[in-house]
């Protein structure tokens, strides 16, 4: 699983001043195409092709060779002074299994990856157990260690109720035990003490969660289990915590890791769609559309989040300070008398989004087709 500091360095090397390899191979062994690791002639050939420096060009095929992919897709950064290699859970739409620039750093499929991938807390809760995980990028960890503090016997006696109406007991130390139980002012005693305390419980979960995810960089939540139990935790998130996903989904609580994966994978993707739709309903109500406008007003300082199709078309002009314009007389009024470049906005709009401090989002699907078919092919939520 990728950590929160090599996200810091990918992130970073937007602003490497090149020239840099930015080389994705696809590595997954499921793959035909990827047999007897056919994936080296392929970076051979593009590098071959990009007429990479031998230095660079030998330093990456002896790393490729020396150590085995155990991913489905491998990132490299290589330069004079860098080599940096990633092994990634997932599968990233490479044409012909391979992808490749050579000047500035490309991370636009990266930061796709990174986006559709998103770190994500899944928290496992019912009467019985809590348990909290971290995915991302198609891997899971369980961080048992993380709400040691929350006592398991509290949990367990959460959901229990000591009425003469039946179910089971609050057993002895619990909250609100109150013995043999009894009708009346008993009764009622007890349901108003075990309010109190299921109060204060879930925010003392709650607080213990929003430390834990802001340590580990975590931005995306979903709750799993019974939804009595969901609901009621979700309620008492603080603020600054995203808005939860709450699966229907309810695993018994000794489930594996590897088993709610499954789950998160198979469930999680629809509501981010849907997400998705909801985004673009309010940027077609608040928000600008189209290519010249968002990178104008990006350049301005004045968009705060770009929404991007992952099949970015066109190009745009680019100054050596990074300023860019849609036709090369636009880009020199920014930069007179010096060279401008013609480039792939699917590789200048990362960079411009890190220098003017905005979000960039990749949809797909239905939302990609529908960011074309509306909006021009980029929508922006301005600032003010």
């Amino acid at each position: 699983m990728l950590t929160q500091a090599q996200v810091r360095s990918i992130q970073n090397l937007v602003g490497h001043p090149g020239p840099v390899l930015s080389l994705y191979l696809s590595t997954n062994p499921a793959q035909e195409e990827n047999a007897g690791r056919a994936y080296l002639a392929r970076a051979k050939e593009q590098m071959k092709a990009l007429e990479v420096p031998k230095a660079i060009f030998d330093r990456v095929l002896a790393r490729l060779e020396e150590v085995r992919p155990q991913a489905r897709t491998r990132v490299v950064f290589a330069g004079e002074n860098l080599l940096e290699m990633y092994d990634l859970q997932v599968d990233l739409p490479l044409s012909d299994g391979i992808e490749a620039r050579w000047g500035q750093p490309y991370l636009t499929p990266l930061l796709y990856a990174l986006d559709e991938h998103e770190r994500c807390a899944v928290v496992l809760v019912d009467q019985e157990k809590w348990r909290l995980f971290e995915v991302a990028m198609g891997e899971i960890e369980e961080l048992e260690g993380a709400l040691r503090a929350v006592n398991p016997q509290e949990w367990r006696h959460l959901g229990e109720d000591a009425t003469a109406a039946g179910g089971r007991s609050a057993g002895p130390g619990a909250p609100g035990h109150v013995g043999r139980a009894s009708g009346g002012s008993g009764k009622d005693h007890y349901n108003e003490r075990m309010g109190e305390w299921t109060e204060r419980f879930y925010k003392e979960m709650a607080h213990h969660l929003a430390e834990v995810m802001k340590s580990r960089g975590i931005e995306q939540l979903l709750l799993m289990g019974p939804e009595p139990d969901t609901k009621n935790f979700a309620a008492h998130l603080p603020d600054g915590l995203p808005q939860p996903y709450i699966l229907p989904s309810a695993p018994h609580p000794r489930a594996s890791a590897g088993e709610i994966l499954k789950i998160v994978e198979r469930e999680l993707p629809p509501l981010e769609r849907e997400r998705e739709q909801k985004l673009l309903d309010q940027l077609r109500e608040n928000g600008v559309s189209g290519v010249d406008q968002v990178v104008s007003l990006l350049q301005e300082g004045r968009i705060h989040l770009v929404v991007a199709p992952w099949k970015l078309e066109g190009t745009v002009f680019r100054c050596p300070s990074g300023m860019v314009g849609m036709t090369r007389q636009a880009a020199q009024a920014y930069c007179p008398g010096e060279p401008v470049e013609e480039v792939s906005l699917k590789e200048a709009l990362p960079r411009l989004a890190q220098t003017y401090a905005a979000r960039l989002e990749f949809v797909h699907g239905e939302a990609e087709e529908r960011l074309l078919r509306e909006f021009g092919g980029l929508a922006g939520q301005l600032r003010w």
